[in-house]
């Protein structure tokens, strides 16, 4: 009975301890109320006379000291680090402005969120171009599909040739590279660059992918 006695408690506590995990986003949640309370506790390092640059600091600074707390309560951040915390902050926020939009928006000009803005799509990867039937372009099977420091895919065309093309941009097609698309055949529109080739000791053109679509 003592057997079957213990076996009930810690079916509960496993219970208690895994009710207690909380998704990604339902931390996220808690870290942009957290970041909002952080805000209003704090007005002095939002006011009028208080730099861009200051502001911006205070803000992460909340972010942080809640992301530091906050991650604990979920097995999908609590291995994250600082590191990791760029993707963390886009999230919160775009929940910052659902959560306390007049604080978050009163604590900022709009020269200043203009400013914020233009930084971010700043860091944003130039949009893939849109197919140019100017462009090189090879009709050619789809063999293998390589993660590396720099993605490549293999091909064989028409007369039995392979050929090797680098993935160092973004571009519209890409979804199509999975395993399930080997053996079938592609339009690749593509670049040459000339880069280093270690084992020739000399520059030579790579094929650089800029559009791709099945045939």
């Amino acid at each position: 009975m003592i057997k079957n006695l213990f076996l009930v408690c810690a079916s509960l506590l496993s219970l208690c301890i895994n009710g207690q995990d909380k998704t990604k986003e339902e931390v996220i949640e808690l870290i942009a109320e957290d970041t909002c309370k952080c805000m209003q506790d704090h007005p002095e390092d939002f006011s009028e006379n208080v730099s861009l640059s200051k502001k911006e600091m205070s803000l992460g600074l909340c972010i942080i000291n809640s992301f530091n707390v906050r991650k604990a309560q979920s097995s999908e951040l609590k291995d994250k680090s600082i590191n990791d915390l760029d993707e963390v902050s886009e999230a919160v926020g775009i929940s910052l402005v659902s959560k306390c939009g007049n604080t978050f928006l009163s604590s900022f000009s709009n020269e200043e969120l203009g400013s914020m803005l233009n930084e971010e799509n700043d860091n944003l990867p130039p949009p893939p171009a849109p197919k140019n039937e100017n462009d090189l372009q090879l009709e050619a099977n789809l063999m293998s599909l390589n993660n590396d420091v720099i993605s490549y895919i293999k091909v064989k065309d028409d007369f039995d040739k392979d050929h090797l093309f680098l993935i160092n941009e973004q571009f519209e097609g890409f979804e199509l590279l999975k395993k399930s698309n080997y053996g079938k055949d592609f339009k690749i529109y593509y670049k040459e660059i000339d880069l280093f080739d270690l084992s020739e000791r000399k520059y030579v053109k790579k094929k650089i992918i800029k559009y791709l679509e099945l045939i």
